[in-house]
């Protein structure tokens, strides 16, 4: 960790550890057009920075999350809220909540009409595993129990047949509304690869002061492109790039210039 934050993260894709920051990325998906927008990327501090008096401020990911989710609420009509898996708090499992529950992280009973028979914890369910359907469970989350409606579901991978269970606190949903409003969450992941593609993964600016504005212009640029790629009928950023390329005389660059310190 550097004096300003900084993290040795390692990268798979160029299989070495690099300089990087965390960030907690918040988008929008407007369902009467199926559009996304990020609303943010926002840098947070770990708990050994507050520690070493690197920051005078702290608030975990889930409390920074649930705050935007407060401020959020108050400006447009929220359907659901999707989370990754791990995302697991009395803080923030409640409302129109989906997301995929992890093997170890619940407490409490499952059954396939209402809650009907007690494991100490899910990772039991690999001895005894519910087969691929919907069930109702009793959560534990904090001092509270919540029920949510569980879908079982089994998928190939390299390592064989996979079980992934997808959860809603919506017990009005059926099985195809929970894995329609699961997906949205891989929209998150196409913003992530048209940053890349633009090359704002890459800024220099890596005291956090600094990083907070390129942040701010980083967002208005992803979400200005990818508008702009819509309204040219193009596929995609790449192509939108290339566009600006043949057409503008620019370059594939096009975004150096916010990686100038």
């Amino acid at each position: 960790m550097s004096p300003h934050g900084n993290y040795r993260i390692y990268c798979h894709a160029h299989r070495r550890f690099e300089k990087g920051v965390q960030l907690l990325t918040v988008a929008i998906v407007d369902l009467s057009t199926g559009r996304t927008f990020m609303v943010g990327a926002f840098p947070y501090a770990v708990r050994k920075m507050l520690d070493l008096g690197m920051v005078t401020e702290f608030k975990t990911k889930i409390e920074m999350a649930r705050e935007m989710l407060d401020v959020l609420k108050g400006y447009f009509r929220v359907s659901k809220v999707v989370f990754d898996s791990w995302y697991w708090s009395e803080k923030l499992v409640k409302d129109n909540v989906v997301s995929e529950l992890k093997s170890n992280q619940a407490q409490g009973r499952v059954g396939p009409g209402g809650p009907s028979r007690r494991w100490r914890d899910t990772s039991e369910w690999g001895t005894y595993p519910p087969p691929p359907g919907v069930y109702y469970a009793d959560l534990t989350l904090g001092d509270r129990v919540t029920t949510v409606k569980l879908l079982v579901q089994e998928y190939k991978s390299d390592s064989g047949t996979q079980a992934r269970y997808l959860y809603t606190t919506d017990l009005s949903l059926s099985e195809e509304e929970i894995e329609e409003a699961w997906r949205m969450r891989w929209e998150i992941e196409k913003l992530h690869r048209d940053v890349k593609a633009l090359g704002l993964e890459d800024s220099s600016f890596w005291r956090r002061e600094r990083l907070q504005g390129y942040l701010t212009i980083f967002t208005i640029m992803v979400n200005v492109v990818r508008e702009l790629v819509g309204a040219l009928n193009l596929r995609s950023v790449e192509a939108f790039l290339r566009f600006v390329e043949r057409y503008l005389g620019g370059s594939s660059g096009l975004m150096k210039i916010f990686k100038l310190r």
